[in-house]
């Protein structure tokens, strides 16, 4: 017989065993319980395949394929390609969601007519077992929740970490705009664009200010905690950039937002190296110069705080490269 869930769960996972059992029950304990849950394995080592098995052999609504990149973008669209929900829904398995998350989030689908559908989730700190802290996200907490909306009418939706996970999306909006995730290597911040596109281009938007997810900020191998390439932030803002130009935004509120991400992600790249601008090397600043052009510098001068303003004219001083070039060809 053929199954038709009205939502399908796409969970990626590689070598989480430490987190997995909890993340996939959460998902198999869902008051709501007219879903599909795609497991898509990009090769584990540990004993995360085991616990998956484990869990399917108890719940025949799980289902596990096996991803031949170690590319969190490439499983991500195996599992919406294979999806056959009416609404998509992305767990990652390392985190873990509250019992009611997808039944409040289908309900406001306004008979499957919603393109996005999202809530609130919570920073969760559980490095010392004994003292969990979990923190409410505030980002849009001004953002009015009442009814639908396009972006353009709540452009506070794209403030703040680009939270993909604490939502559902209409498989046929994802299809009809061909909205994909880049497939790059590992997770490679690629929930950025998708954030965006998605949000640019959804007719029917719908937020709740609860929290039904809960982000683990403590795993040590997650693509958050370990930047790796210093230029990888900026290369998923050259994106997002990308994406507001084919799509001919002029809005001035989401450009602002927009720059607001642009300078936040150059402040975790220099926090990513002990704090300290002197850490970073020629490609880097480089890189970071090339995304400041494309900059409206009266905006950075008259909108946006201080310490960015600080950033925009450190990076876009010719001084600057001059000085790593410098170090490059005579130290």
């Amino acid at each position: 017989m053929y199954f038709s869930p009205k939502i399908s769960v796409i969970m990626p996972s590689l070598n989480v065993e430490d987190y997995m059992e909890e993340c996939l029950k959460s998902v198999l304990n869902q008051t709501f319980t007219d879903i599909e849950v795609i497991c898509v394995d990009a090769g584990s080592t540990d004993n995360t395949l085991n616990i998956i098995k484990k869990l399917q052999k108890e719940d025949k609504r799980i289902k596990l394929l096996k991803s031949d990149k170690k590319s969190y973008g490439y499983q991500m669209n195996i599992g919406i390609e294979k999806a056959r929900g009416n609404y998509i829904s992305i767990v990652e398995t390392d985190d873990f969601i509250e019992e009611d998350m997808l039944e409040k989030l289908y309900n406001l689908s306004e008979n499957n007519s919603v393109d996005i559908i999202k809530a609130n989730f919570c920073y969760l700190n559980d490095y010392d077992k004994n003292n969990i802290i979990s923190i409410k996200d505030d980002s849009k907490e001004k953002l009015v929740c009442d009814t639908t909306f396009k972006l353009t009418e709540q452009p506070l939706f794209i403030e703040g970490h680009p939270s993909i996970w604490a939502g559902i999306y209409s498989k046929e909006f994802l299809i009809n705009n061909n909205i994909k995730f880049k497939e790059e290597p590992k997770g490679g911040w690629v929930d950025n664009p998708f954030f965006f596109e998605t949000a640019l281009k959804a007719d029917k938007i719908r937020y709740v200010d609860e929290i039904v997810y809960n982000y683990r900020i403590t795993n040590p191998n997650s693509s958050s905690n370990n930047l790796g390439d210093n230029t990888l932030p900026m290369k998923r803002i050259m994106d997002i950039y990308n994406i507001l130009k084919n799509n001919n935004v002029t809005d001035h509120k989401i450009i602002k937002l927009f720059y607001n991400r642009v300078f936040r992600y150059i402040e975790i790249i220099i926090e990513n190296n002990e704090n300290n601008i002197d850490n970073l090397d020629y490609e880097t600043c480089a890189c970071i110069n090339k995304v400041l052009n494309i900059v409206d510098e009266k905006i950075v001068n008259f909108e946006l705080n201080q310490n960015f303003r600080k950033l925009y004219y450190k990076f876009m001083s010719p001084l600057t490269l001059l000085e790593y070039d410098y170090n490059i060809f005579y130290l």
